[in-house]
């Protein structure tokens, strides 16, 4: 049975029946797929290794061809397994103590210990032996091996092909897999789960695609970055294989507003030439995941008829307990209403005419199951010999279940990793700014200073972001303003520690971007 999408508007799916697709409903709304296991880090990742994908692909001409009437997902994209720099990276363990020994030990005996540490034999030397020329001393290669392992993003993965490297260059993107016996891979997309592939879709249908081009090929993609060459240098003289997939998950609107933030805020990062390109990916990792977050909530609010609440940001303080109390209010709200979205989508079958011909046919079991499998692609056996009448209701449940274990749960990871959350045993979590989530918004949003008010009517207007008395006032009508303006004040001084923010002698405060020349007020 095809999948089809029966929002308005919305595009038709590329793929008969995505794996592991049990009710077709979620997808309908977000998209297939954003999944809790894959974090922000990992949604860059994988949309970076589409992005170097087509950039080193001879057969096309641009990274972001643009949407093509839904067509841009239909294409295959491979990325390295890397298994060689992995192995030595992170499932190595002798390096360290086999440099650290006694120095009248010889570089050659130590190299010949690695060797024979990483298989006995000579197979050790066979896999690994071009290394001992492209170091001078045995000590070059172990430092190097550590700048490299102080690159690492996500170190909590315990799986070796779950490791990665931040991405400051194409060497240093790899796949992420599981392994079968023999070595095999097992392209299970546990932690690359199509959610980079989305991204990638949002900023190639934004409106900033075509600007986003050089900038992007330059700053992330270079083969001359320093970290890219020395990856290389432990590429084996053998050209390692790579994995492909088919076809990109599925992004169900071929515009949205969300799309162009995410393209207007990479674009406006990637153009500050005065940011080193290793400062980079952890500002992109931020502001990637807060697009998604913003989607998530957008796409539930449409679908519900109504407008998402505000995310009031809590600066942390006892100062500001109401503000936090808001904040808790709101994050419970977006969280409920991705659960109501889902649940709204199936139950509005019922009042369908086309179900109440169903359920009014002779043969009502038999034109309710082709019903449901039409409209949500559930295998028909799943009713077994239940009511007709309660089919709704059924799928209802099953879809929220599946969602409270996965979806339902990436909005609050999100929040955290990007440093928009936070989580206290026995308070829950709320909304509240970590400083790198301050900085990365910084970065995408001012050039020339801007006064300190101005800047939080930006952040209101653009992330629907509260955090001082002035936005409160529009977003809540009556709140305790005392608190805001505390929260403001302590926001002031986090900016002003930071380095982005001056008060001047004419008492105005002014948000300033360092990194932006003739950033200064």
């Amino acid at each position: 049975m095809d999948v089809v999408n029966h929002l308005g508007d919305a595009l038709e799916p590329h793929e008969r029946h995505p794996e592991g697709v049990h009710v077709w409903a979620e997808q309908q709304i977000w998209g297939h797929r954003f999944m809790n296991d894959q974090t922000p880090w990992y949604l860059l990742l994988e949309a970076l290794g589409i992005m170097a994908h087509r950039a080193a692909d001879k057969n096309v001409n641009r990274v972001f061809p643009g949407p093509e009437d839904g067509q841009d997902a239909r294409f295959s994209y491979s990325m390295n397994l890397n298994h060689t720099l992995r192995t030595i990276l992170f499932v190595d363990r002798h390096i360290d103590e086999i440099a650290e020994t006694d120095a009248w030990i010889t570089d050659a005996s130590k190299w010949a210990r690695w060797f024979e540490l990483m298989g006995k034999g000579g197979e050790g030397e066979r896999k690994f032996g071009y290394l001992k020329a492209r170091f001078t001393k045995f000590a070059a290669f172990r430092n190097a091996v550590d700048l490299l392992r102080s690159a690492e993003v996500e170190s909590s993965a315990k799986r070796p092909t779950s490791r990665h490297l931040a991405p400051r260059g194409p060497a240093l993107l790899s796949a992420d897999f599981g392994e079968k016996k023999g070595n095999k891979v097992n392209k299970d997309r546990r932690f690359f789960a199509r959610g980079g592939e989305l991204f990638y879709l949002m900023l190639n249908r934004s409106t900033h695609r075509m600007e986003l081009e050089e900038p992007v090929r330059r700053r992330l993609l270079s083969e001359d970055s320093r970290w890219n060459a020395l990856a290389k240098v432990f590429d084996p003289p053998q050209k390692e294989e790579k994995t492909g997939f088919d076809n990109l998950g599925y992004l169900p609107y071929e515009s949205h507003h969300v799309y162009d933030l995410a393209g207007a805020d990479w674009l406006k990062v990637l153009s500050l030439n005065g940011l080193p390109d290793d400062n980079l990916p952890e500002p992109l990792m931020r502001l990637s995941g807060l697009a998604v977050a913003r989607y998530i909530i957008e796409r539930a609010a449409t679908t519900l008829g109504r407008n998402a609440p505000p995310i009031p940001l809590d600066m942390v303080s006892s100062s500001t307990v109401a503000v936090q109390k808001i904040s808790k209010d709101c994050y419970r709200q977006h969280r409920d209403m991705t659960r109501s979205a889902l649940e709204k989508l199936i139950l509005d079958t019922k009042d369908d005419p086309l179900w109440q011909v169903a359920l009014g046919d002779a043969n009502k079991v038999r034109s309710a199951k082709v019903y449901m499998a039409a409209r949500f692609s559930v295998d028909p056996d799943d009713f077994g010999m239940m009511d007709p009448e309660d089919y709704p209701d059924y799928l209802a449940r099953e879809a929220i279940d599946n969602h409270e274990q996965h979806l339902g749960r990436v909005l609050g990871i999100y929040a955290e990793r990007i440093g928009m959350a936070v989580a206290r045993h026995g308070s829950g979590r709320w909304y509240a700014a970590a400083d790198g989530l301050l900085e990365a918004v910084v970065l995408a949003n001012v050039t020339t200073p801007v006064e300190l008010e101005a800047f939080l009517d930006l952040l209101w207007e653009k992330y629907h972001f509260v955090v001082g008395t002035e936005v409160a006032r529009k977003a809540f009508g009556a709140a305790n303003y005392a608190q805001f303006k505390a929260n403001q004040r302590i926001l002031e001084d986090r900016l002003r520690i930071l380095g982005l923010l001056n008060r001047l002698s004419d008492d105005c405060a002014f948000v300033t971007n360092p990194f932006h020349h003739g950033g200064q007020a």
